[in-house]
């Protein structure tokens, strides 16, 4: 016998028999170091340190694996984080609790908007209100459900309550910029997306966000600025590229405008607007073989434009060519890719995406 394990064993003989038998004992609720970790997660959840938060749910739920309450609010980050699977499975886990603060509430809260029950969100997150006055994460809860379900007008309340109980919570002011933006106050989603990076410099979506709301302001300068932010960190993206074309192209830069519709095209060379507005610009450039094989290019791909695109083909001056036969049923028309998913870029709930209709040609 080694020694080692003669030295192991001699130990546990030693041991009374009815210690030796008894079963070890499950903590019966989490303990001080797990809700520590549970409540710091919230609090870079609302900094919108968005990777920084998951690794807090992990360790909460690490210390106490049953925690509902902490699985419903790790469903919201999870969720924001595009990881819907694990958002989905949390989420049902947190809808089974029975909630006896405001906490509790608002973890249910987030797993009932995870699973799209937007009346049972709503309820406890006002009953999470109800429970705790001061929490602004209960406030940022309703009204993340009321924008949800559209009630615009009504969100605002709940989410201007969420930034004064917590100026800094950069997850509040992105909610509310995102509400103000899609009423069409663009200066107040400016401001609220300029606060956010003043909390988070490192959350780039903001910049991409603010640089929609300036363009709509015709700051296009500033547009521009924020733009170029964002392709700094996310170099590949579609839609910030097609949109700085577009501001370029407004400010004069026609060279910059083609650089990066240039890149859209690389992308999804079935985008018909972007040969559109880089044949404009190489057309303000005088390069007018290139434009009309832009134009060209862009009639073929985009025909309910037609005359539009002819319009700009004949102002070059060049004979119009035979028209484009429709596309087949069954070839898919150009569709908006999903957005690019980087770590430690993650977009929030509620962005404005879509497909982008700006074009040069109005």
């Amino acid at each position: 016998m080694r020694p080692a394990f003669a030295a192991v064993l001699a130990g546990a003989l030693a041991v009374p028999a009815v210690a030796a038998s008894r079963p070890a004992k499950k903590a019966s609720a989490p303990d001080a170091k797990a809700r520590k970790e549970l409540a710091s997660a919230i609090r870079l959840y609302h900094r919108l340190d968005l990777l920084g938060a998951l690794d807090r749910f992990d360790a909460a739920l690490e210390a106490y694996p049953a925690w509902k309450t902490a699985a419903g609010h790790r469903s919201a980050c999870r969720s924001t984080l595009g990881e819907r699977a694990g958002a989905l499975a949390d989420a049902e886990s947190a809808a089974k609790l029975s909630p006896d603060d405001a906490v509790s509430y608002g973890a249910r809260g987030k797993a009932r908007l995870t699973l799209k029950d937007y009346a049972g969100a709503l309820a406890d997150f006002r009953s999470a209100s109800v429970a705790d006055a001061g929490s602004a994460d209960a406030a940022l809860g309703e009204g993340s459900a009321l924008s949800a379900q559209g009630k615009l007008k009504e969100a605002l309340g709940p989410l201007d309550r969420a930034v004064g109980l917590d100026p800094r919570s950069a997850a509040g002011l992105l909610m509310r910029g995102s509400v103000k933006d899609r009423l069409r106050d663009f200066r107040g989603a400016a401001e609220d997306y300029a606060a956010v990076l003043s909390v988070n410099p490192k959350f780039a979506w903001a910049r991409l966000y603010r640089g929609k709301s300036l363009r709509e302001l015709k700051d296009y300068r500033g547009s521009e600025a924020e733009l170029s932010g964002f392709l700094d960190v996310n170099p590949d993206h579609e839609d910030a590229a097609y949109l700085r074309g577009n501001v370029r192209y407004l400010l004069g830069d026609y060279r910059g405008a083609v650089a990066d519709l240039t890149k859209v095209i690389s992308v999804d060379p079935r985008k018909g607007l972007a040969y559109v507005n880089r044949g404009q610009a190489r057309a303000a450039l005088g390069e007018n073989p290139g434009a009309l094989a832009d134009l060209r290019k862009a009639l073929e791909l985009d025909p309910s434009r037609r005359d539009k695109i002819q319009a700009a083909i004949d102002a070059l001056g060049a004979p119009a060519p035979a028209a484009e036969p429709a596309p087949a049923e069954s070839e898919p028309e150009f569709q908006e890719k999903p957005l690019p998913r980087k770590k430690g870029q993650a977009a929030p709930p509620e962005r404005n995406a879509g497909a982008e209709e700006s074009q040069f040609i109005q």
